[in-house]
C-alpha cells in the first residue's frame, strides 16, 4: 500500500468475529479500505467470487470492481507466479459486485419459478409500468363501484376523497400509499396492520392510541423547554433592577403555568393546564436598562406565547370528539388500506400476464424466497448462505426494510459487513429508512471491547479530502445542532471530522466565509426572484474576488471550473445564478438544470414528431415553421395565413401550389418523413430527423449548445429504450412522452460539460467534491409538502387522514393526521441537517455559505436574541430553514462581531471550541451590481487562433457613443441613495441598475390585517411628517391629535396611525433642529424638483455636454436666521450608534443633490444638510461649502 492506514481503518481491515458496522465519516477513505479488506481475505486464501459485493448505483459498482481488479493486479506485479492472484485476476470480472436490484434479478432468474414467475420474465420500464399500474387501478377502482351499494367502507372513502367530477384524488393517494409500502419487507402484512390501528374498541382517550401518546409527550417537552428558557432569562433579569420590576412578576407567572403544562398526563387536562398559561403584561417602569437584555427577554417571551398558541390549537378538541372523529374516518381508512392491497395483486398479475416484474417486485419476491412467513430464513436461504464468505454492503445508510430483509436471510449472523454514513443519508424520500443503520449503531459493541460473535461498529473519522477550515467549520456547525433528539445521531468525539491530509495545513486565505445580505431595504417588496437575483450577483462578484486573487488549488491558481454553487432546490432559483454569472462574464453549467420538457430543443424536436404524426395541429406547426430549422419568419407566416380560412397546414399547401420553395421544400420532407414514419419505429425515426435536418448541430451551435445537444440525444435515447421491447409506432411514443412530462418523470442525460462553475443541487453533489464551494440560498424554508398531503403517511405511525363532514363540506384534522404530521417534522428536519451536512463536506480547500437575513424569512434581530451555544434541542428543532442552524451559533463566535455591530448589541455568548478564523460579513444590495461586467468581444479566443486580416477590427468594432446609449436619460435621487418618494418626481424615469425588478401585485386583504412591515412603518411615519400641523407639536398629547386628525381626514389608515409612536416625534420638535424649524420663516415640506445636469457629474465615463434630467422630492427645507437653507431628510432606517455615521455616508451623495437643487431653484445659498434619524432621536449634518 502506498500510504499507511490510520488505526481505525488497519481495524476494518484486520476485525473478524462479528458483523462489522463501518461509519465512515465524509471522505474518511471508506472505498479503500473496503477493499483492502477484500485484498485482505484474498491473500489469505479466499476467492473474489465468495464475496457478495452491494452498492446502490450501477456506477458505483462499476468503479469498485475496476479498483478490486486493479489492485488484484497490482499485487500480481509483485507476486506473477501467484496463481491464486492469477486465478482472482480473471474471477474478479465474474464476481458479484452489484447493485441490490442486479442481485435480485440475477437471483430471480435462477429461482424465480418457486415464486410462480415465468422464466422469461423482463425488466418493466418506466412507461409500460405507467401504463399497467392506471390499467390496473381503473379495473380496481370500477369493481368497486359496481359493488358500492353493498360496501359502506368504500362509499364512505368515495364521499371523502372523491373529487366533484372525477377521482382523480383518490387514485393519487392510492398510488401513493402503495409506491411508499414498497420499501416494507411485506407491504401487504403491513396494510393489515394499519387496519388494525384504527380497530379502536379498547381505547377510549387519545393518550391510548400511538399519536395521542406522541403528542402529548412532545407537549410536555416542549413546556418544559420553554419553562427552562425562560427561568434562565429570569436569572439573567437579577442584576438588572429596572428589567427585573417589569419582567420577573410576568415571566414568575408564565414559568409556573407552563410546568404545569408539562406534568399533564391526559388529553383533557393538557388542554386544561395549557389554558392557564398566562402571558401577564410587563410593567413599564423607566430607568437606564440593559437592552440587550431588554430585547432578549421581549424575544423569548413572544416567541413561548406564539408556540403557546400553537398547542393550544393542537389540544382545542376535547378527548371525546377527538375519539369520534377516529371512529367516524375508521371504515373509511379500512377500506383505503383494502383498496391499496387489491390494488397491489392486480397491479402484480397484469406485470404478470406480460411477463413483467419493476425494481420493487425483484427484491419482494427475492425477500420472499429467502424467509418464511415469520421473517425467519427459508431453506433456500440457507442453501445460499454457504455461498458467501462475507457479505459487504456499501452506503448502508440508504437500505430500506425489504433490502435490509435479504441481506439478513443470506447471512451466517457474523459475515455481514456493512459501510456507511448515516450523517449522508438523504434519500429517505426515495424510501430509504437510516434507522436501520441507526439501531445496529446503538446496539453494537465498540469494536475494542466487542465478544467473539457480537456485532461491532467502527468510526472512521479521519478525513482525507478536505483542509483543516473545512473540516473545523462542519465540526463547530454539528456540534452545536445535530443531536439525538433533532438529527437522530449525537455529534460526538467519534462522528467529528478529524484532519487526515498532513500535507494540508491551516492557511488564512482558506478561511471559511459566512455572507449574509441585508435584505431590510427591500423588506417592502414581494419580488423573491429580485432577492434571488441578489445574492446571486454576491456570488459571482466574490467569485471574481477570488480568481483576481488567484487563490492557489495545489500548484496553480483558482479556475472557475474549481467551484461550484450547491442549492438546496435549484429548479427555482437556477436562472438567477445564471443571470449573475452571465453579468459577471464567468461560464457556468448546471446539470439537469433546466426543465427538460421545457427546453427549446425539445419542444422542436418533439413538435416536428407531432406533426409528422398529424400534420393538422396549428401549434406544433408553428413552433416547427418558427424554428431555427426551417425559420419562417413572422412575417412570412402572416402572408401565408392572409387569404387562407383554413388550418396553417393548409395555407403551407396553398404556399406550395403557388410555387413558394419554403413551403415546397418544407412539404416535400414532410411527407418524405410521414411515409418512414409508417414503417420504421421511432427511434430510427427520430435518428433520421436528425441527420435531415441537422438539428443537434443547430442547436450545438446556440449559446450552452453542448447541454442542448446532450438533451437531444438523450430523447433519441428515451425513444431507443421505449422501442426496445418490440415496435410501437411514433402514436404510442408521444403519449410516451406526454405522460412523462404530465407525471414529472425525468429522462436521464448524459451531461456534455461546458466547463466554469458548475450549478448543482445539494443531492447530486453528493459523492464528489469540489476545491471551492458556495453553499447558497441557506435562508430558503424547508419545503413541508409531505406534512400536507390529503393523506399523511409514515411508516411506523400509518395513516394520518383529515375528517370530512359531507353535510357541512368541511375538513379538518385529526389527532392520527397531527401525530403523523409531527413524526413526518422531525424527520423532515433531521433529513435537511444531513443534507447541510453533505453540502459543507464537498469542499476541499474553502468553504463559502450565502444566507439573505432580514427578509420575509430570517431575521438577524430574532437570531440574535436567541443566540446560544450550543442552542437548546428544541429551538434547533424549530428552524426553519438551513440558516438558523448556522447563524445561531455563528452569532457567539467573535468572528460574527460585525452582525453585532449592525444591531447595535454586545455579543451575549461566547462559542467554545471556536477554532479557525471564519470570515463573517454583512452585505448590502448596493453590492449586487459590484463586478457586472459587458462581454468582451475583442478577447482572444482560446488557443490563439489568429484571425484573417480586418477581422478583429470589423469583430470588434463598438458604436463610439455607446455609453450614451447606454446612459438613462433620466436620474432619481434615489439611486444615490434614497427612497420611493423620489421615484413619484420621476414617473417614467429610467433606472440606473440595468435589472429592474418584476412589479407583483398583492393580494387584497379583505378580513384582518397583516402586521405593518418596518418598511412601511417608516412611510407611515414620513407621512405624518408630511402633513403635521408643526404649531401643535409642544406635547405627547398634541401629537397624537394630530395623528387621529390625520386619520380622521384620511391621509393616513388607521392601521399607519398606530404605528406611528408619538414619543419619536416629540423628540425631534423638542430638539434643537426641530426649535430652529419650528421658528424659521420660510419652509417647505415634499420639495419636488426637476433639473438637467452634467451627466459627468454622476456617470464619470459621460461624454462632454451629455446631461441627465436630475428629480427628486426634498423632505423639508427652511430658512435658517442668517438667511441660508437647511436641508433636512428624514430617516427610519434600523441604525444604531456604531452604525449611524456610516449610513449617513451613504445618503450623503443624495442630500447634496437636493442642496444643489435647492440653491438653483430658490436661488439662495444651502448652507448646511441634515439626516434626522427617529431610531436614535439624532441628527447626522454637515456644511455645504
Amino acid at each position: 500500500m502506498g500510504i499507511e492506514l490510520t488505526r481505525q481503518q488497519q481495524a476494518v481491515v484486520d476485525n473478524r468475529g462479528g458483523d462489522l458496522l463501518v461509519s465512515a465519516a465524509a471522505g474518511s477513505g471508506k472505498t479503500r479500505v473496503l477493499v483492502e479488506r477484500l485484498m485482505q481475505r484474498i491473500q489469505q486464501g479466499e476467492d473474489v467470487d465468495r464475496f457478495l459485493v452491494i452498492t446502490f448505483t450501477n456506477a458505483a459498482a462499476a468503479e469498485l470492481r475496476d479498483r478490486i481488479a486493479a489492485a488484484i493486479h497490482a499485487r500480481l506485479a509483485q507476486q506473477p507466479n501467484n496463481r491464486h492472484l492469477r486465478r482472482n485476476a480473471t474471477l474478479v470480472y465474474q464476481a458479484q459486485i452489484c447493485t441490490i436490484d442486479a442481485f435480485c434479478l440475477d437471483f430471480l432468474r435462477q429461482w424465480g419459478h418457486l415464486a410462480g414467475l415465468d422464466p422469461d420474465f423482463r425488466l418493466c420500464d418506466q412507461g409500460t409500468g405507467e401504463e399497467l399500474r392506471s390499467e390496473a387501478l381503473e379495473t380496481v377502482l370500477e369493481g368497486r363501484y359496481a359493488n358500492i351499494s353493498n360496501d359502506p367502507g368504500f362509499q364512505a372513502l368515495a364521499d371523502s376523497m372523491a373529487g366533484d367530477r372525477d377521482d382523480q384524488t383518490l387514485e393519487s393517494v392510492i398510488l401513493d400509499i402503495h409506491a411508499k409500502v414498497q420499501s416494507q419487507a411485506s407491504p401487504l402484512d403491513w396494510l393489515m396492520a394499519r387496519k388494525a390501528d384504527f380497530n379502536l374498541t379498547g381505547e377510549t382517550a387519545p393518550e391510548d392510541t400511538p399519536w395521542g401518546k406522541l403528542l402529548l409527550s412532545d407537549a410536555r417537552e416542549v413546556a418544559q423547554y420553554w419553562a427552562d428558557t425562560l427561568q434562565g432569562v429570569l436569572s439573567e433579569l437579577e442584576d438588572d433592577l429596572v428589567l427585573w420590576n417589569n419582567y420577573g412578576g410576568t415571566l414568575g407567572t408564565t414559568i409556573g403555568g407552563l410546568e404545569r403544562v408539562a406534568g399533564a398526563q391526559s388529553w383533557d387536562g393538557m388542554a386544561q393546564m395549557l389554558d392557564g398559561v398566562a402571558f401577564e403584561r410587563p410593567k413599564a417602569k423607566r430607568g437606564d436598562c440593559d437592552e440587550a437584555l431588554k430585547e432578549r427577554a421581549k424575544g423569548v417571551r413572544e416567541a413561548c406565547k406564539k408556540q403557546m398558541e400553537k398547542l393550544k390549537q393542537r389540544f382545542q378538541v376535547a378527548a371525546a370528539e377527538a375519539m369520534e372523529d377516529l371512529r367516524a374516518i375508521a371504515p373509511a381508512i379500512t377500506a383505503l388500506l383494502d383498496v391499496v392491497a387489491e390494488f397491489d395483486r392486480a397491479f402484480v398479475a397484469l406485470k404478470g400476464r406480460h411477463r413483467l416484474i419493476d425494481f420493487a417486485d425483484g427484491e419482494h419476491l427475492t425477500a420472499a424466497l429467502l424467509t418464511d412467513g415469520e421473517g425467519n430464513p427459508s431453506q433456500l436461504a440457507l442453501e445460499w448462505r454457504k455461498r458467501y464468505v462475507e457479505i459487504m454492503v456499501d452506503e448502508y445508510q440508504d437500505t430500506n426494510g425489504v433490502q435490509n430483509a435479504i441481506f439478513d436471510a443470506l447471512s451466517q449472523g457474523d459475515n455481514l459487513f456493512l459501510v456507511g454514513d448515516v450523517k449522508q443519508s438523504i434519500y429517505r424520500f426515495r424510501l430509504a429508512d437510516p434507522t436501520i443503520f441507526l439501531d445496529k449503531y446503538r446496539r453494537f459493541a465498540p469494536w475494542e471491547t466487542a465478544e467473539q460473535g457480537q456485532g461491532r461498529t467502527i468510526p472512521l473519522s479521519h478525513n482525507f479530502r478536505s483542509r483543516p477550515e473545512v473540516l473545523d467549520a462542519t465540526n463547530f456547525v454539528f456540534r452545536n445542532v445535530m443531536t439525538q433528539s433533532v438529527g437522530e445521531l449525537d455529534y460526538d468525539e467519534n462522528q467529528a471530522l478529524r484532519h487526515g491530509r498532513q500535507d494540508l495545513q491551516p492557511d488564512g486565505q482558506y478561511a471559511t466565509e459566512l455572507c449574509c445580505v441585508d435584505l431590510s431595504q427591500l423588506e417592502d417588496q414581494e419580488d423573491k426572484g429580485n432577492k434571488d437575483l441578489i445574492q446571486a450577483r454576491m456570488v459571482a462578484k466574490r467569485m471574481k474576488e477570488l480568481l483576481a486573487s488567484g487563490l492557489p488549488i495545489g500548484d496553480r491558481p483558482l479556475r472557475p471550473d474549481d467551484m461550484v454553487i450547491l442549492l438546496r432546490s435549484p429548479g427555482s432559483t437556477l436562472r438567477w445564478y445564471a443571470a449573475a454569472l452571465d453579468e459577471a462574464g464567468i461560464p457556468w453549467s448546471a446539470e439537469g438544470g433546466r426543465e427538460f420538457f421545457g427546453t427549446t430543443e425539445i419542444a422542436v424536436a418533439i413538435s416536428l414528431l407531432q406533426v409528422v404524426d398529424n400534420p393538422r395541429q396549428d401549434v406544433p406547426l408553428l413552433a416547427v415553421l418558427r424554428s431555427p430549422v426551417f425559420a419562417f419568419t413572422p412575417d412570412r407566416l402572416a402572408q401565408l395565413r392572409t387569404g387562407c380560412s383554413g388550418c396553417v397546414y393548409q395555407a403551407v399547401e396553398a404556399g406550395a401550389e403557388r410555387g413558394e420553395e419554403d413551403c415546397v421544400s418544407f412539404l416535400t420532407l414532410l411527407g418524405e418523413l410521414r411515409a418512414l414514419a409508417a414503417e420504421e419505429s421511432s427511434h430510427k425515426l427520430l435518428w433520421y430527423i436528425y441527420q435531415r435536418t441537422d438539428l443537434p448541430a443547430i442547436f450545438a451551435a446556440m449559446p450552452q449548445g453542448g447541454a442542448r445537444r446532450a438533451n437531444l440525444m438523450a430523447l433519441y435515447e428515451e425513444a431507443r429504450r421505449f422501442e426496445s421491447g418490440g415496435h410501437k409506432g411514433l402514436m404510442a411514443f408521444l403519449l410516451h412522452l406526454t405522460r412523462m412530462a404530465d407525471n414529472g418523470l425525468p429522462i436521464p442525460v448524459e451531461g456534455e460539460s461546458v466547463g466554469g462553475v458548475r450549478i448543482l443541487s445539494i443531492h447530486r453533489s453528493k459523492g464528489l467534491e469540489f476545491p471551492v464551494v458556495f453553499l447558497c440560498g441557506l435562508e430558503h424554508q424547508f419545503n413541508t409538502e409531505d406534512t400536507r398531503s390529503t393523506i399523511l403517511f409514515h411508516p411506523d405511525l400509518g395513516l394520518g387522514p383529515k375528517r370530512v363532514d359531507r353535510e357541512r363540506m368541511l375538513r379538518y384534522s385529526t389527532i392520527a393526521r397531527d401525530g403523523v404530521a409531527l413524526r413526518l417534522r422531525q424527520q423532515l428536519i433531521a433529513e435537511e441537517m444531513r443534507l447541510l451536512y453533505v453540502a459543507m463536506t464537498r469542499a476541499e480547500h474553502k468553504l463559502v455559505m450565502f444566507a439573505s437575513v432580514n427578509g420575509k424569512n430570517l431575521k438577524l434581530d430574532k437570531l440574535a436574541a436567541q443566540a446560544q451555544c450550543p442552542p437548546p434541542p428544541r429551538q434547533v428543532a424549530g428552524a426553519s430553514c438551513m440558516a438558523e442552524w448556522v447563524l445561531t451559533p455563528a452569532l457567539c463566535r467573535e468572528d460574527s462581531q460585525p452582525l453585532w455591530d449592525e444591531l447595535g448589541l454586545q455579543r451575549p455568548c461566547s462559542a467554545p471550541q471556536q477554532g479557525y478564523r471564519w470570515e463573517v460579513k454583512l452585505l448590502t444590495p448596493t453590492q449586487a451590481d459590484a463586478g457586472r461586467v459587458s462581454p468582451d468581444l475583442g478577447q482572444e479566443a482560446e488557443g490563439g487562433v489568429e484571425l484573417p486580416k480586418g477581422w478583429q477590427d470589423t469583430l470588434t468594432w463598438t458604436y463610439p457613443h455607446g455609453v450614451s446609449a447606454q446612459m438613462p436619460s433620466k436620474l432619481t435621487a434615489t439611486q444615490l441613495k434614497g427612497r420611493d418618494k423620489d421615484n413619484e418626481a420621476a414617473q417614467d424615469g429610467v433606472e440606473y441598475a440595468p435589472a429592474k425588478p418584476t412589479v407583483t401585485l398583492r393580494r387584497p386583504v379583505f378580513q384582518g390585517q397583516k402586521p405593518l412591515t418596518p418598511a412601511q412603518k417608516g412611510t407611515a411615519l414620513h407621512m405624518v411628517m408630511q402633513y403635521l400641523n408643526f404649531e401643535r407639536t409642544n406635547t405627547l398629547e398634541e401629537i397624537q391629535e394630530e395623528i387621529a386628525r390625520l386619520v380622521a381626514m384620511q391621509f393616513i389608515t388607521p392601521q399607519q396611525g398606530e404605528a406611528v409612536e408619538p414619543q419619536r416625534i416629540l423628540d425631534f420638535f423638542h430638539s434643537p433642529l426641530g426649535q430652529r424649524l419650528v421658528s424659521a420663516s420660510q419652509m417647505e415640506r415634499e420639495f419636488k424638483f426637476s433639473m438637467l445636469v452634467p451627466a459627468s457629474d454622476y456617470y464619470p465615463n459621460a461624454e462632454a455636454g451629455e446631461e441627465v434630467l436630475l428629480q427628486g422630492v426634498v423632505d423639508c427645507w427652511f430658512v435658517e436666521e442668517d438667511g441660508t437653507v437647511t436641508v433636512l431628510d428624514f430617516k427610519t432606517d434600523r441604525v444604531t450608534h456604531n452604525t449611524v455615521e456610516a449610513h449617513a455616508r451613504e445618503y450623503r451623495p443624495q442630500l447634496e443633490a437636493y442642496s444643489r437643487a435647492l440653491s438653483q431653484a430658490l436661488e439662495l445659498p444651502v448652507g448646511r444638510c441634515t439626516l434626522w434619524f427617529f431610531a436614535l432621536g439624532q441628527g447626522m449634518g454637515w456644511e455645504i461649502k
